[in-house]
């Protein structure tokens, strides 16, 4: 849609007797030009307002957790799907900024725990320390367990994604709750990406048998200078496993601490593009 426009040409012949419009007709003419301007410039800004917002961007609440969600672009049905699970004190944007690395036939969804710490932090359990060795506590496992897994469960039915290719990754606290769902509930999950995270003690009794473990694939990066979850955390987990029948991709990085550096992240993406 075009401006209004107008223009008056004036040559060396043209004299105060000509056509030009006359001083009064200028301002009317001038006024309602910027008087149309205006109302482009509102309707534009009106019609911006009415548009939705970057789908990768909103903050969805109608599930078991709040989510971001990035939809492959073949659509979600019949897709793999990628749960995120964020570490203690930070939130659903953490992880999902590495969506774009991922395989894109995967949809990815970042989810937002449910204990509150502060503005922005959230956890998804207290940790407590059981004779030395980092536990947490049951209650909050237990609930966070029971709402990771039906959020997954919505997910698969409100978008359509496959229910037999649905990968958990996450990092510190969210790598210990892809263990809790994967390894009690393995029917949730095809697989768990388990990024500086431990197998508590209080979990292993839960652990269902080998049988019922066979078809999970796991992947598990660690840093050697981890000083909050030690990295013999990911040895205990990586030899539990293997006694489960579970074969994991398992990477060791010396002087990472506890973060996920370049080659944990590619490590991460080739695991995922080889499902």
């Amino acid at each position: 849609m075009g401006r209004p426009s107008w223009s008056v040409v004036r040559t060396a012949t043209d004299d105060l007797d000509d056509d030009r419009p006359a001083a009064g007709d200028f301002m009317n003419l001038l006024r309602k030009c910027l008087l149309a301007s205006l109302l482009f410039a509102f309707a534009a800004l009106a019609l911006a307002d009415g548009q939705p917002a970057d789908p990768d961007s909103v903050l969805h609440r109608d599930l078991a957790l709040p989510y971001l969600i990035h939809l492959p672009q073949r659509g979600a049905a019949g897709a793999p799907l990628i749960v995120l699970l964020h570490g203690m004190g930070s939130n659903e944007q953490d992880l999902y900024s590495l969506r774009d690395d991922f395989p894109s036939r995967y949809g990815v969804v970042s989810a937002r725990a449910p204990y509150t710490l502060g503005e922005g932090s959230y956890q998804w359990f207290a940790g407590t320390d059981v004779g030395g060795r980092l536990d947490g506590k049951p209650d909050e496992l237990d609930a966070s367990r029971a709402r990771i897994e039906r959020l997954i469960d919505q997910l698969v039915k409100r978008y359509g994604f496959d229910p037999q290719a649905v990968y958990l990754v996450g990092f510190s606290q969210g790598a210990i709750m892809s263990y809790e769902v994967a390894l009690t509930d393995p029917g949730e999950v095809r697989g768990i990406g388990v990024m500086s995270g431990a197998i508590f003690d209080s979990l292993v009794p839960q652990i269902k048998p080998s049988f019922a473990l066979s078809h999970l694939s796991v992947f598990i990066s660690h840093g050697e200078d981890d000083p909050v979850i030690p990295h013999a955390y990911a040895i205990e987990a990586d030899q539990r496993l293997q006694q489960l029948g579970i074969h994991p991709s398992f990477h060791l990085y010396p002087d990472m601490r506890h973060e996920i550096n370049e080659s944990a992240l590619q490590d991460l993406v080739d695991w995922l593009a080889a499902q």
